[in-house]
């Protein structure tokens, strides 16, 4: 059965939230910073006030009348066009052009919770009116102004005042709600007595439950209603989806007091402990990362340490690994939250403050090295045995890291400690140890648990049958391949239905007739200085957009990761930089990085000077694209061996649109091969292994040999690669890359500027066994950019 209410939580009120106005198109609705507003009347007539009747931020799914009723969207179509619970949905996902769920629906959970949460909503209005109008809520309204809250801000952080339960229960009775519905308010004896300040928790737009401060000297100072709920979800969590970074605070009235005074998505984890179904519940509603903001206490930062630590774990266990941390500063006079830094410093400060955030390898690097370095400084000289441990765990936490995380714990603890041992090579070879011993664990607990429950079996068939199909399993893990069993027709076809398509390449021309087929191999081949390595990072620049939910990675054993780095930055801005080069820099290559080392983040004219701001904007691409862990370019010299479990292993955690390999003659095996010719054969049949084994498309450069210039055209042909060994045998396509001009001007890639800048690059399907071969089409590329198009890039 489908569960209807999450559809409703999750899918129809977060986008009917954008088209109010043509929902309920008898309000006149008009939308500001915080809502929906109409001057009418819940029934459609009209009212002197603008904000009679609201459709707010804080409650996307409710329709209030402030001062009268308040109803779910869905209640309110009920009502307003006499249809059924079905009808209503359907009226209004048709609005925003959604689909009801499959199947047949469950509608017991959402007629069970719509009058407990209307109830909620009530109670909530009647405590805000009841602050500074009712008896004894001046201390009250005293104690939030001695906080430093306005008016403004108390109205928009929705806070109360119970005047007593009882007299609450009547202000309900008289609502017509029952005395069975009220009963399940079950409020604490505490509430309305010593306990008066009311704080509506909301979570997901929905009020889940409530709690109540007491403003004088009790214990606890916090009384939350009987069944709430504070782990399902973050308080304060918007209904509306967004892409916005989640802020997490510790408390509650932190949370309110910041996003009162406009900061945007500051939720609160109702403590300094994360739960899993928080999490879940914002990245259904849309979060994509999250930025962790927890109490400066003096003398508990160990255990601070300890709290971001071990929300980053549920945080990052949940596959988001965009993580960030801020610290923030110590007032003195004890705790120092959010809502203290905002009241003493100001909002603004508050928002650089988020601005100054840092990646979790970052916060991870300077607090191990703050310690380390503290002990030593304690001690007068470093100990051997700290280090030795340190290093142990730098290897640990190395093996959990990834993207931009690892290169910021490299730069804030392994760089810095490099004169102590903290070597890479150490490190890596630590790494790696973890690594196995991670992987011997795994496959050791599979095996226990297989070997219980074939034991739990009656007959040795059924146990036998448990254990063959177990140990698949166990091999994952180990990566040493079972002869498999026979294939029936049926799992073959259910096989050949699931193959993905073949990946395009992003060149109009050149998919009319190729394709990177997924478990295959495609040979980029080229004479030196013909454009194959300018013209795979293209390939690269062009699939990581057009298949913005995968991850494609470039291991190159030819120049360092910073070169193609730069050279990514040159192909992304497209632009003629010649104006700005000084006396000793000749090629926007070298401009380029002259330009970062003089700190191009600090230019003011950037906006006024169009090249540079076409720079600048390609330099932001780039770093998207890195912090999003699109594209990762590694020159790191793996064995073939080596690289088929690094892409065995990233393939199991992670969704990889291909991998591109530049190049194989320079790659190295591990197994005693004898001449050059047997080597790249070896080389060649691992490297096919991995994409049949992943099922990734991969995208292998190859040098052809000198062949090509003794042949009649001087073009390439398919015996021309160089050591061809069983290369022509184990590709799927063979792309040939050609560049008359080279073999003309004899100049290098993309550096000497003689010549036309824009040349024509031949690109040749040499060998296409799912299309037709010997087909060619004909790029453009730019020498002085490196940008390789199908039409003329600059007009």
């Amino acid at each position: 059965m489908s569960n209807i209410t999450d559809w409703i939580k999750y899918t129809l009120y977060p986008s009917l939230y954008e088209n109010i106005d043509r929902a309920f198109p008898e309000h006149n609705f008009t939308e500001t910073h915080s809502g929906w507003r109409s001057n009418t009347y819940l029934d459609g007539s009209p009212h002197t006030r603008q904000d009679k009747t609201v459709v707010s931020k804080k409650a996307p799914g409710r329709i209030l009348e402030q001062g009268g009723d308040n109803k779910s969207l869905v209640d309110y179509v009920i009502d307003r066009d006499g249809v059924t619970f079905i009808e209503a949905v359907k009226t209004l996902a048709d609005v925003v052009g959604l689909q009801l769920p499959q199947g047949e629906i469950d509608t017991e959970v959402y007629q069970r919770d719509r009058e407990m949460a209307t109830l909620r909503e009530d109670c909530n209005s009647y405590f805000i009116y009841c602050l500074g109008r009712a008896e004894g809520s001046k201390d009250v309204i005293d104690y939030l102004r001695n906080r430093g809250y306005s008016e403004k801000v108390i109205e928009d952080m929705e806070l109360g005042y119970i005047p007593s339960q009882e007299q609450t229960y009547t202000y309900l009775q008289n609502k017509g709600y029952s005395q069975d519905l009220i009963s399940k308010l079950n409020l604490n004896k505490k509430i309305g007595s010593t306990h008066k300040l009311s704080i509506p928790y909301r979570s997901g737009g929905s009020i889940k439950g409530f709690k109540f401060r007491a403003i004088e000297d009790v214990t606890p100072k916090y009384v939350n209603s009987t069944g709430l709920d504070k782990r399902g979800g973050f308080f304060n969590l918007s209904g509306i989806k967004g892409d916005e970074d989640v802020v997490v605070v510790e408390g509650e009235l932190d949370s309110l007091s910041a996003t009162a005074r406009g900061v945007e998505n500051v939720v609160a984890a109702g403590g300094s402990s994360i739960s899993r179904e928080q999490v879940i519940d914002a990245i259904k509603r849309g979060a994509k990362s999250f930025t962790v903001c927890f109490d400066a206490e003096p003398g508990k930062e160990q255990e601070t340490y300890k709290n971001v630590n071990r929300a980053v774990g549920v945080i990052r266990g949940n596959g988001v690994n965009n993580v960030y941390i801020v610290n923030i500063p110590d007032l003195g006079q004890g705790k120092t939250d959010p809502d203290r830094y905002i009241r003493e410093k100001g909002v603004d400060a508050f928002k650089d403050l988020l601005k100054s955030r840092e990646t979790y390898g970052a916060y991870l690097g300077k607090k191990l090295l703050e310690e380390f370095l503290s002990k030593a400084k304690e001690q007068g000289e470093v100990d051997y045995k700290e280090r030795d441990l340190l290093r142990e765990k730098v290897a640990k936490i190395r093996y959990g890291l990834s993207g931009l995380d690892r290169v910021d714990f490299n730069k804030h603890l392994v760089e810095p400690l490099r004169s102590y041992g903290f070597t890479e090579e150490i490190l890596t070879e630590m790494e790696e140890s973890q690594r196995e011993a991670v992987e011997e664990a795994q496959r050791n607990k599979k095996v226990q648990d297989l070997l219980v429950r074939a034991g739990n079996e009656t007959g040795g068939a059924e146990a036998i049958h448990l254990l063959k199909e177990g140990l698949k399993d166990i091999d994952a893990i180990t990566g040493k391949g079972l002869l498999p069993p026979p294939l029936s027709f049926d799992n073959l076809m259910e096989q050949i239905a699931t193959i993905p398509p073949a990946l395009t390449t992003g060149y109009k021309d050149l998919d009319s007739f190729v394709g990177f087929t997924p478990g295959a191999i495609t040979l980029i081949a080229g004479r030196p200085a013909h454009g194959k390595t300018t013209f795979m990072l293209n390939l690269l620049l062009r699939m990581s957009r057009i298949y913005p939910d995968r991850r494609f990675y470039f291991f190159t054993y030819e120049e360092p990761l910073t070169n193609l780095y730069v050279k990514l930055i040159n192909i992304l801005s497209g632009v003629d930089l010649r104006e700005y080069y000084p006396g000793n820099v000749s090629t926007n290559y070298e401009f380029i990085k002259r330009y970062i080392k003089d700190g191009w983040g600090d230019r003011k004219s950037i906006n006024r000077d169009y090249p540079l701001y076409i720079l600048s904007l390609a330099m932001r691409e780039l770093q998207d694209l890195m912090d999003t862990q699109r594209i990762q370019v590694i020159d790191k010299s793996y064995s073939a061996e080596e690289l088929y479990s690094l892409i065995s292993y990233l393939n199991k955690r992670e969704p990889i649109g291909a991998v591109f390999i530049d190049y194989i003659q320079r790659m190295r095996a591990e197994a005693k091969t004898e001449g050059m010719r047997t080597k790249i054969a070896h080389i060649s049949d691992t490297v096919l292994q991995t994409a049949k084994d992943t099922g990734l498309p991969i995208i292998l450069g190859a040098q052809l040999n000198r062949a090509t210039l003794d042949s009649k055209e001087g073009k390439p042909k398919l015996d021309n690669l160089k050591e061809a060994g069983n290369l022509e045998e184990d590709a799927n396509t063979v792309l040939s890359v050609y560049n008359e001009s080279r073999e003309k001007d004899k100049d290098a890639e993309g550096i000497d500027y003689r010549g036309e800048r824009t040349v024509t690059l031949e690109i040749k399907a040499l060998k296409n066994r799912e299309g037709e071969v010997n087909r060619q089409c004909s790029l453009l590329f730019d020498k002085w950019t490196g940008s390789i198009d199908d039409t003329p890039p600059f007009e």
